[in-house]
């Protein structure tokens, strides 16, 4: 990877004293967020980067994060939820 995508501050722009969950951690968002807005045909390398520097772990994570929408999306789709959420708001009203 070039020179110029390495960040000095890597996951660490926060306050020590605010405690995070491990999969929600400074560098797995900055992780998740370089991944995002990597042009297409880096998108590969810089997940080989990313998980080299933070870890498998940690990189799942940020991938997880990645794939959200669209597990929330299909989720909605199902009749499960749909059931759910009628029967929530007939209670609501």
């Amino acid at each position: 990877m070039k020179e110029r995508n390495k960040h000095k501050h890597f996951g660490k722009s926060f306050n020590k004293d605010i405690s995070f969950p491990k999969h929600l951690t400074p560098e797995i968002i900055h992780s998740a967020l370089f991944v995002y807005n990597a042009p297409k045909e880096e998108v590969a390398q810089r997940v080989r980067y990313c998980a080299k520097q933070i870890g498998d772990e940690a990189m799942s994570f940020a991938m997880a994060l990645l794939v959200l929408p669209d597990l929330q999306r299909l989720t909605m789709q199902t009749d499960e939820y749909k059931k759910w959420q009628e029967q929530n708001k007939k209670t609501m009203h």
